[in-house]
């Protein structure tokens, strides 16, 4: 599906390498006056995973959006911010083939080396696409407090990509399950936020969700 301007995890299931800049510099060709520019920190490569930070609504095009912050993986393996370009030379010229070939998290999963399509299981009469915890992560409460650390094992249920608002790194899981356990609420009264894990991964052979 096309990338649009939501709180979503998303993966490059594109063949380009998306650029990824440090700073906005000023562009009259583009929404707001403003374009990714400066020094390019990073790429997002094919299957590769990211998030998205929706533009705020004083800048917004009602017809069109041409760049986004996201959080992403730099090539030094650490978790940090920057900006994608959706429309290359501006609003009026066609947006970038890539924005077309973007998936949200939840529909894909790792076999270890290459995405598949996400399992899905029925739990309490709802359809859940399932994960596993491959290395151990955080999470927290739907408020964001930490509820501490998942163990590499543990299967998670959800049923959509949504990111936090204040932990944009973390993405939302309803129901957990640890051993031959049953399923239960990911945190207490409800579902939490995890950590995907950027820092440690952002490939289908190093996710620490898969």
């Amino acid at each position: 599906m096309a990338l649009d301007n939501q709180r979503v995890a998303w993966v490059n299931c594109s063949n380009t390498q998306i650029p990824v800049y440090g700073s906005l510099v000023k562009s009259m060709g583009h929404v707001g006056g403003q374009t990714p520019g400066g020094t390019q920190v990073g790429a997002i490569f094919k299957n590769e995973f990211y998030t998205l930070i929706p533009q705020p609504t004083s800048i917004q095009s009602p017809n069109k959006l041409t760049w986004f912050e996201i959080i992403f993986r730099n090539g030094s393996g650490v978790e940090r911010r920057g900006y994608i370009e959706t429309n290359p030379g501006g609003v009026s010229n066609p947006t970038a083939s890539w924005v077309n070939s973007q998936e949200p998290y939840h529909y894909l999963n790792s076999n270890g080396s290459s995405l598949v399509n996400s399992a899905s299981e029925t739990i309490g009469g709802v359809s859940y696409r399932i994960f596993t915890v491959k290395k151990a992560i955080t999470y927290r409460n739907s408020s964001g407090a930490s509820q501490g650390t998942l163990a590499v094992g543990t299967k998670l249920a959800t049923r959509q990509s949504g990111t936090g608002s204040a932990y944009g790194g973390h993405m939302l899981f309803t129901k957990k399950k640890v051993g031959t356990g049953s399923w239960q609420d990911v945190a207490s009264g409800g579902a939490g936020y995890v950590n995907l894990g950027l820092s440690l991964g952002s490939e289908p052979a190093t996710r620490a969700i898969w």
